[in-house]
């Protein structure tokens, strides 16, 4: 059930929404903390300026404890390592004499809060067992990187591919930019970065046992998620009506891929319609 309405929620994102795919601002700030000096990061130019207040306390706060725990002296620093429209994964450095100390904020800029990863990912068994037991997450563009508990550093990774399917309803299009395509895309090329998802919209009739498929790379290059079909608004949903099915992949590896998508039944060894798309994904 959850995977059909994360896929549902995709088709309506596709159809409806148009997205800002712009990053956050994010602004170096120099500054000084008790008897530490360094920059800190400023968030700025968010829709809610509520939530941005909320956000940039956070850091500040965080910041606060790291340096009283490095004595209250020394230096610090940043490093932004996600940076979405609505969220945005900073690593924070403090470092006095042999003393280092790291810290990661995943901040909802929707809240303006420092949100656990079970916001944007389901948790259950599955999950436990690829995360294992940790004591805290940064999201990457290529992944998640986990600190253990005892540890100081981040220093063991998990890739998207490997929890994609378990990511909450209505955070996927947060954490991923996602191109859309149509039949238009037929011996074009798409650009795309690695660890992005990308959707194509095709007239489709299932009920005359005819769907869409797509060969992909044999080795996980680029993984297809989940298809789904929908009927327009303006027809009336009854059994037989044409509409449209949405296949969505994901961008594992970097190359160049020549997608032969075909229509046909499952049962049959022709195509009655077939197109190939390239998909060249680079590393973001």
């Amino acid at each position: 059930m959850k995977k059909i309405l994360f896929v549902l929620l995709l088709c309506f994102s596709f159809c409806t929404m148009t997205f800002a795919e712009q990053d956050t601002t994010i602004l170096s700030m120099p500054t000084k903390c008790f008897n530490a000096e360094g920059i800190l990061p400023y968030i700025d130019g968010c829709p809610d300026e509520d939530f941005e207040r909320k956000a940039n306390g956070v850091i500040i706060n965080t910041l606060r404890s790291m340096v009283k725990q490095i004595g209250q002296a020394g230096t610090f620093s940043y490093s932004v390592q996600l940076n979405r429209s609505s969220v945005v994964s900073i690593l924070l450095k403090a470092q006095n004499g042999n003393r280092t100390f790291y810290k990661s904020l995943n901040l909802d800029l929707t809240k303006g809060v420092d949100a656990p990863i079970y916001t944007f990912f389901v948790q259950n068994e599955e999950m436990a067992k690829i995360l294992g037991k940790f004591d805290s997450y940064i999201f990457t563009d290529n992944g998640v990187y986990l600190k253990d508990k005892g540890h100081l550093k981040y220093d063991r990774f998990i890739t998207f591919a490997k929890i994609l399917t378990n990511v909450r309803i209505g955070e996927a299009g947060r954490l991923f930019k996602i191109a859309r395509l149509t039949r238009k895309s037929e011996k074009k090329i798409l650009h795309i970065p690695k660890n992005s998802l990308f959707a194509i919209q095709l007239d489709s009739n299932p009920t005359t046992g005819y769907r869409w498929n797509a060969d992909l790379p044999a080795k996980g290059e680029i993984i297809k998620i989940s298809s789904s079909f929908i009927i327009p608004n303006q027809e009336k949903q009854q059994t037989g009506t044409p509409g449209k099915e949405i296949l969505f992949f994901y961008t594992n590896t970097p190359g160049k891929y020549d997608i032969n998508f075909h229509y046909n039944r499952s049962w049959e060894k022709f195509n009655i319609e077939q197109f190939i798309t390239t998909v060249v994904v680079r590393e973001a």
